[in-house]
């Protein structure tokens, strides 16, 4: 399913973020993140809804 390979790329973007030592691209990361949580959404519902597909 896509929405766990966007939720799965969103984890792994928190996690490289929290390693940063320059905040600035921790910030960037961080809301990259969030992009990808919500495609994971997006996508979550899309595979609910085979209709959509």
């Amino acid at each position: 399913m896509v929405s766990k390979e966007y939720s799965s790329t969103a984890q792994t973007l928190r996690r490289v973020a929290q390693s940063m030592s320059d905040p600035a691209i921790a910030d960037r990361l961080k809301v990259l993140a969030e992009s990808y949580e919500r495609r994971a959404e997006m996508a979550s519902h899309a595979d609910a809804d085979p209709a959509k597909n």
